[in-house]
């Protein structure tokens, strides 16, 4: 666990941490396959890999002009969690130049943490499968706590379960969400360009953009954590 005094890093999961994409636009195309359907092309996939399930699956059918129904979408959902907790990190991998970044960072008393919208379950399973999770005081999922990104409960949760301290933590997403959650609760963020949903609100409110996890150094971090305002 992260001592309150020492600095903590928070990573998003999806988009962020590890590049996803792949196996949850297979969980995608499995769905869409046993419906009679064509598969969707992983790029026509990847802006919506961040989402969550439901939203992929939603946007999917959206783009055939149709609506699942509520007992269609569960049927739907459950076949989709099925095949990708099968399939989980067949194609998915870390971001280039993360581990380093991490190995860096936790080499400067950095603790290190996940803030995912992902269940615990599939996060821990993703990250124990890539060999990943020993390196993180916490790992905070959408059903780990009462709230989930964008609001700031997520986030301060996470904090304390990796025993850290908000004045001391920075928030790295690719979304809006993560910036947001970060923005409530008061702490500094950097914005992945290279993730699923770099958009525009996303950059507005990023205390920094990077490009690669090569710029996501210890100086970086303490700069970020030097400019926030005192509560």
């Amino acid at each position: 666990m992260t001592s309150p005094h020492s600095p903590l890093a928070i990573f998003d999961l999806d988009g962020t941490l590890i590049d996803t994409a792949p196996d949850l636009a297979a969980a995608l195309n499995h769905c869409l396959g046993e419906a009679g359907h064509e598969a969707d092309a992983l790029e026509v996939v990847r802006p919506h890999a961040g989402h969550g399930a439901r939203a992929m699956l939603a946007a999917a059918y959206e783009r055939r002009g149709l609506v699942l129904s509520e007992p269609e979408m569960i049927e739907a959902l459950d076949r989709f969690l099925g095949h990708y907790e099968a399939h989980i990190a067949d194609r998915s991998r870390p971001y280039p130049n993360v581990v380093a970044a991490m190995d860096a960072l936790a080499a400067a008393g950095f603790g290190l943490a996940v803030c995912t919208n992902k269940r615990e379950g599939l996060a821990r399973l993703l990250l124990d499968t890539l060999g990943l999770s020993a390196r993180f005081a916490a790992i905070c999922g959408a059903d780990t706590v009462r709230f989930r990104k964008p609001h700031p409960g997520h986030v301060t949760e996470t904090i304390a379960r990796a025993g850290g301290a908000p004045q001391s933590a920075v928030m790295i997403g690719d979304s809006a969400a993560d910036i947001e959650a970060a923005f409530a609760a008061g702490i500094p963020s950097v914005l992945v360009d290279f993730g699923y949903a770099p958009d525009r609100a996303a950059r507005d409110k990023a205390s920094v953009e990077i490009g690669d996890y090569a710029e996501l150094t210890p100086a970086l971090l303490h700069r970020l954590l030097a400019a926030r305002p005192t509560p």
